[in-house]
């Protein structure tokens, strides 16, 4: 019988003379893991960002970030043995994943690392993609989405937190580049750049989650985060963090649909953040197109562009899994890394490793912007079907149905924002191997998978309502 059939038949008979909601048995349910299991996951996502064996040794001592990550995948294995996930319009980006990793692993032979090359590819590609996969097994309704982010900001803001303390206290807080600098407590996040860009990427799940959460503690959350991570963004002395932030506003302008509201903001916010702002670290930022106060780090890029165009030209079909500063050293006796992840990823993997890379970016992109306007039309269809005046427990799934479609929406936005800011930022960082691209691609395969299971709740309360026969309009 068909979903259609279903909502004419039982539930929607039942719903109309007693103005219930549509009865559980047909009214259609997300799969999703046990909450136990997903607990399990969700405590991986925690101690792997807050850096949990970094901080105790008994952790580091038992492995317990990568106990936790192999229960993780053990449990995704069997769940997907029993019933595979849903990807939507994902395929494409699966099959740029895959590609991707046939040309790391092309390459490894030919490294001029051999040894660096397949410790970087297990340690971080491999490793780093399960979470793209964890995230499509294991993410698959809108509460299990929120749950997830909540894991995650909730551990940026430990983070974050942990670094203004530090601020506030002195003991993170030194120069570095001939400025007084913050960094992390962790030595993921020890470099003033890693926290800058830490900090940024959480914002923009701030910005977009907010009008979402109507609960009053969970807007102070998102409040309590914005602030320890613009005051991060600021302090770090980084200026690949300001260019970031730069791109995220034109991100967020772009994305806006008042934009001349949304820009009268945007000047009235930069000129007071202007005007508080430590002269320090404006003269920091204007010296991206000057001189620097103290160090040559920008001399120093110039110099490494310059070496990392020349190893390409003359290597185009690539030197190997991050093999690069080897090959640098060989060829000019200098052995500092790319600081540029459009090189790295050339130098690295070679002119088709580089269009793989940009099919990657791309396919997210755009699996994420069908997965917006798959949402947005389903809230469309919502308010067509509430004119044909539904009973009160219809009405109310509907209403539960919106709320669902509103936050996935938001994430599909925000997870957008995020991308582009790794995009920005790899304009001064090597983050080939770096764990962004499968956090950002398992949230866009998981949301393509929710386009097809709340198309079929939106199938079923407009089968449902029609079942009912003429009412009233709901004005």
């Amino acid at each position: 019988m068909t979903l259609r059939n279903r909502a004419r038949g039982s539930s929607a008979a039942s719903a109309r003379g007693t103005g219930s909601s549509p009865s559980p048995a047909a009214y259609p349910r997300y799969a999703q893991a046990s909450m136990l299991v997903f607990l399990v996951f969700l405590a991986f996502v925690v101690v792997r960002y807050v850096q949990a064996g970094e901080r105790m040794d008994l952790l580091r001592t038992i492995r317990f970030e990568f106990l936790l990550g192999g229960a993780s995948i053990v449990l995704a294995i069997i769940q997907v043995s029993t019933r595979k996930p849903e990807i939507g319009s994902a395929r494409i980006l699966l099959i740029a994943i895959v590609l991707l990793f046939f040309c790391m692993i092309l390459e490894l032979p030919m490294a001029a690392d051999p040894a660096v090359a397949r410790r970087i590819f297990n340690d971080r590609a491999f490793k780093f993609a399960m979470l793209t996969f964890l995230l499509m097994v294991f993410v698959e309704s809108p509460r299990y989405m929120q749950l997830f982010l909540w894991a995650f900001l909730f551990s940026i803001f430990y983070i974050t937190l942990e670094s203004v303390q530090g601020l506030i206290s002195g003991g993170l807080y030194w120069q570095n580049q001939g400025v007084m600098r913050l960094h992390g407590a962790v030595p993921l996040y020890g470099h003033p750049n890693s926290l800058g860009g830490v900090s940024l990427g959480a914002l923009p799940f701030v910005v977009y989650l907010w009008p979402e959460m109507k609960r009053w503690y969970l807007r102070v959350g998102l409040l309590a985060l914005a602030v320890t991570a613009s005051v991060c963004v600021v302090y770090s002395g980084s200026r690949t963090a300001y260019v970031g932030l730069i791109g995220l506003v034109m991100w967020m302008f772009y994305q806006a649909e008042r934009k001349w509201r949304f820009l009268m903001v945007v000047l009235v916010f930069g000129a007071l953040l202007v005007a508080v702002l430590p002269k320090q670290y404006i003269e920091r930022f204007e010296s991206i197109g000057g001189e620097e106060k103290e160090g040559r780090s920008k001399e120093a890029r110039v110099q490494i562009l310059q070496d990392a165009w020349t190893i390409f030209l003359e290597n185009p079909l690539g030197v190997g899994v991050a093999s690069f500063p080897a090959k640098r050293l060989q060829r000019f006796g200098r052995s500092q890394d790319t600081h540029n992840l459009y090189l790295e990823v050339a130098t690295n993997l070679g002119i088709q490793g580089f269009a793989v890379f940009c099919v990657l970016v791309m396919s997210m992109m755009m699996v994420l912007r069908r997965a917006t306007l798959a949402y947005r039309a389903q809230r469309r269809r919502l308010v067509r079907i509430a004119r044909r005046g539904p009973t009160a427990g219809l009405r109310a799934a509907m209403a539960r149905h919106d709320r669902d479609l509103r936050l996935l929406t938001a994430v599909a936005r925000a997870t957008g924002g995020f991308i582009f800011v790794r995009l920005v930022l790899g304009l001064f960082g090597m983050d080939l191997y770096e764990i962004y691209w499968w956090f950002g691609a398992g949230i866009a395969v998981a949301l393509s998978g929710m386009t097809v299971t709340t198309l079929q709740r939106t199938d079923f309360l407009d089968a449902a309502v029609s079942a009912e026969g003429p009412r009233v309009a709901v004005p």
